[in-house]
C-alpha cells in the first residue's frame, strides 16, 4: 500500500502549530504594545484582533479535529485488518475444497481397489484437518471467524498448540463485530507474545461461550506469571510490559470497549497459568428483556 500516513503525529503536528501561531500574534501584540506604546484598535494594530481571531478559531477546530479523526483511524485500521482477515480465511477454505476433492478421489480409489483399512486411515487424518477450520466457523459473525482463524494459523506458525472452544453463535452480541475483534485481538496477541518466553510447551486457550445475560469469553496461556502489583496495570493506557514494542494501549482500549458496553473484563495468574476473563451483556430481544426483568423482580 506504500508509505502510510501517521495521521496521529500529522495532528498532533498540526494542533502545535496553531497554538504556536497563536501564542506568536498575542506576543506581537503585546510587543507593540508595551514598546510603541500604541492602542490595541488605533495605528496598525486594528488587524491584530481580527487575527488573533482567525488564530483562536484555528486552534479551536484543529484540536477538535483531533479526537474524531483518531477514532476514525482505528475504525479503519480495523475495517482493513477484518477484511484481511476474511481474505485468509477465504483463501483457506478455497484450499481446503481443493483439497477435499482430490482427497475424495483417494479415499475412492482405495476403497475400489479394497484398501479398507488404508481408506480409514486417511479420512481421519483429514477429518481432523477439517475440524480445525471448523471449530471457527460457529458464530454468524464473519469477521470474528476470520480473525480467530488468522490468529490459530499465527500460533500454529510459532509452535504454539491453540485449543478452540466456541459455544455462542454471537447473535446476541451488544457491541459491533468490529469492537469485539479488536478486544480479541489484543488479548490474543499479548497471549502470543507472553509465550514466546516460554521454551516447553507453549499452549494457548480460548473460549467464547453464553449464558442468561452474557457473552463471555475465556483466553489462557501457560506463559510467565502477572505479578500482582502488575494485574491492573496492564490495563491502564500507556503502560507496557514490552520495552519499545507497542505504545501499551491494546489492554486499556479492551477493558474501555467492555466496560462501555456494561460489561468486565479482569485478568487472574497463577504459575502455568494466566486467564483474560471477559464478559459482554447480551443483546436481548425486546420478549426476553421483559422476562428478564420479571425474573429479575422476583430474585429480590
Amino acid at each position: 500500500m506504500g508509505k502510510k500516513l501517521n495521521m496521529q503525529k500529522t495532528l498532533i503536528i498540526m494542533v502545535v502549530i496553531n497554538v504556536l501561531q497563536f501564542l506568536g500574534i498575542i506576543a506581537l501584540v503585546l510587543y507593540e504594545i508595551i514598546e510603541n506604546k500604541q492602542r490595541l484598535f488605533g495605528g496598525q494594530l486594528y488587524l491584530m484582533p481580527l487575527l488573533l481571531l482567525i488564530s483562536l478559531t484555528g486552534t479551536i477546530v484543529a484540536v477538535s479535529l483531533v479526537q474524531p479523526m483518531l477514532v476514525m483511524r482505528l475504525r479503519l485500521e480495523q475495517t482493513e485488518a477484518s477484511f484481511s482477515d476474511i481474505n485468509r480465511l477465504n483463501m483457506v477454505l478455497r484450499a481446503q475444497r481443493h483439497d477435499f476433492l482430490n482427497n475424495l478421489q483417494v479415499v475412492y480409489s482405495l476403497i475400489e481397489t479394497g484398501e479398507f483399512e488404508e481408506a480409514k486411515s486417511y479420512i481421519e487424518k483429514e477429518y481432523e484437518s477439517v475440524e480445525r477450520v471448523n471449530s471457527v466457523l460457529k458464530t454468524k459473525i464473519p469477521a470474528v471467524n476470520a480473525i480467530l482463524q488468522a490468529k490459530r494459523q499465527m500460533c500454529e506458525s510459532r509452535g504454539i498448540n491453540v485449543i478452540m472452544d466456541v459455544r455462542s453463535d454471537l447473535s446476541e452480541l451488544s457491541i459491533s463485530a468490529w469492537e469485539f475483534c479488536r478486544v480479541l485481538g489484543n488479548i490474543i496477541d499479548n497471549s502470543i507474545h507472553a509465550l514466546g518466553e516460554v521454551e516447553e510447551v507453549r499452549e494457548l486457550t480460548i473460549e467464547i461461550f453464553e449464558d442468561l445475560q452474557f457473552i463471555r469469553f475465556k483466553i489462557s496461556n501457560n506463559g510467565p506469571v502477572i505479578s500482582p502489583d502488575l494485574r491492573e496495570k496492564i490495563f491502564e493506557a500507556g503502560f507496557t510490559t514490552r520495552a519499545g514494542v507497542g505504545e501499551g494501549m491494546g489492554l486499556a482500549i479492551c477493558r474501555r470497549i467492555i466496560n462501555g458496553s456494561g460489561g468486565s473484563l479482569s485478568v487472574s495468574s497463577k504459575d502455568g497459568l494466566t486467564s483474560f476473563e471477559g464478559s459482554i451483556p447480551r443483546s436481548l430481544p425486546a420478549g426476553r428483556e421483559v422476562l428478564k426483568a420479571k425474573c429479575d423482580s422476583w430474585s429480590i
